[in-house]
Formats: structure tokens, C-alpha cells, sequence
């Protein structure tokens, strides 16, 4: 056969975007044999044969196996309850990622108006945040698993905006105690106090009012199922400054129980 319009396995690959691997093995299997042969020995592809490959991988998209695909394209035939049945197939698979690439998007609107107009952002506490937004699916689960449906969704249903301020004021709280302890702040300072108030009042908004309840239910085998942005030396120095801050304050108790067993 004559060698013009035809394609080496290389000119085969770039016009199909099969890999060059690929086209081995299905000339192996008899999926696709080369039309012709150099003279070296190397495989020679036909217009036909790429037409071919365009079939393979339309069938593949619809989840074929490479077996069921040769027996369509040797016979130029196929079941439409098999067609359908794999249409289907697709279909829910594409829905599942758009509902995948929907979570994804709203995950990081809801990042960028949390962080919009920081100047600057401290990296374990934006990973700890991303960590939140990762595990969105298994907190839920978490509470569901360990407290009521009525605590549940007190907790967990927010309204956009009020979850994009209450980041904010976390972002802001866990940044700043990452400060003081790198500055080796005294933790019976001034700052290093107003700042675990700060966090007390965070942990009582966010909890809204059921700090008392999480403690009680929570089992003392279990942790917090929630990222922990601070090194052991910050974890040093936030427990130091929580238990001056206990001495002068009631109802702290329940904020360094948690935090025990989320640094645990």
C-alpha cells in the first residue's frame, strides 16, 4: 500500500490523542490493526484507521469495555438497551461532578469573601480554614452521630453571610494567638488576655449557646472532628494564658475541656 495519507503511530497519536502505548495494544488485541507497514517494520495508519479510533474512544466515553467495543466495530452493531443503559450511566456520573464542581465553587467564594481585603494571611490558618471546607460532609456527620437533629442544625445551619463573618472572626482570633505566642507574649498580658477572651466569645457565638450541652454529650473517647492550626509550642502557650484566663472568668471551663481534646 502506498505510503501517502498515511501517518506513523507518532502522527497517529497527535491526531487522535490516543497514546502511542495504546495504539501498541490494540494493534495486540486486534482492536485496530495499522493498515500498512514501513519498510523498517513500523506501524503505517489509514484515514480509516483514525476514523476508527474516533469510534473506540466515543464508546469508551460511554464506559465500554475495550472487549464489548471490538465486537460493536466488527459487527457495526449494538444493542440500544446496552446504548441507553451506558447513556445513563454517563449521565449520572457528569451530574455527580457538577454537583462536586458546585461544592467546589462555593467553597471558594465563600474563601475568597472570608479573606478578601487581609493583607496578609497566616498559611496554617487558611489551611486549617480550607481543612473546615474540606470536611464539610464529614462534621455533619460527626454531629449527627454524637448530638440531637434540634442541636444539629442550630449549630450547622447558617446563613452565608453570617458563616463568612464568623470565619472572619476565627481567622482573626487563631492568627492573632499564633502572634503572641511567635513574639513569646506573656500570657497574663493585656493583649494575650483580651485575645482569649475574644476567643471564649467566638467559641459561645459559634456553639450558640450549647457550649454546656457539646461538653456534657461529647464522649470522652472521641475528639473534635476539626483542624488544629497551632504547633505545640502555640498550644503551650494558648492552655498558659486560657488558665489565667479561667482564674478571673466563670464559664470557661467548657472552652478548655474541648480544646483539650481538639490538641489532644
Amino acid at each position: 500500500m502506498s505510503s501517502k495519507n498515511m501517518f506513523t503511530i507518532g502522527e497517529c497519536m497527535q491526531k487522535s490523542g490516543v497514546s502511542v502505548r495504546a495504539l501498541r495494544y490494540y494493534d495486540n488485541i486486534d482492536l485496530l490493526k495499522p493498515s500498512d507497514y514501513t519498510e523498517g517494520g513500523h506501524r503505517l495508519y489509514s484515514n480509516d484507521d483514525l476514523a476508527v479510533l474516533q469510534k473506540i474512544k466515543a464508546l469508551q466515553f460511554l464506559g465500554f469495555s475495550l472487549k464489548d467495543i471490538k465486537t460493536m466495530i466488527q459487527h457495526n452493531i449494538a444493542h440500544g438497551e446496552e446504548i441507553v443503559e451506558s447513556l445513563n450511566n454517563q449521565k449520572r456520573i457528569f451530574e455527580a461532578k457538577k454537583l462536586e464542581i458546585t461544592h467546589v465553587l462555593s467553597d471558594l467564594f465563600h474563601l475568597i469573601e472570608t479573606i478578601e481585603g487581609e493583607e496578609t494571611i497566616n498559611i496554617h490558618v487558611l489551611c486549617a480554614m480550607l481543612q473546615k471546607l474540606m470536611f464539610e460532609e464529614d462534621t455533619k456527620k460527626w454531629f449527627e452521630d454524637h448530638f440531637s437533629e434540634d442541636v444539629t442544625t442550630e449549630l450547622l445551619d447558617l446563613q452565608k453571610s453570617a458563616e463568612v463573618d464568623l470565619d472572619k472572626k476565627w481567622m482573626n482570633v487563631l492568627s492573632d494567638i499564633k502572634r503572641l505566642s511567635s513574639t513569646e507574649a506573656m500570657p497574663s498580658s493585656a493583649e494575650s488576655q483580651q485575645t482569649i477572651k475574644s476567643l471564649v466569645e467566638l467559641m459561645n457565638e459559634t456553639t450558640k449557646g450549647n457550649l454546656d450541652v457539646i461538653t456534657e454529650e461529647l464522649p470522652s473517647s472521641q475528639s473534635l472532628s476539626f483542624p488544629n492550626p497551632f504547633s505545640e509550642k502555640e498550644q503551650e502557650f494558648l492552655k498558659k494564658t486560657m488558665e489565667i484566663y479561667q482564674r478571673g472568668e466563670s464559664g470557661v471551663k467548657e472552652v478548655l475541656d474541648i480544646y483539650s481534646r481538639i490538641s489532644d
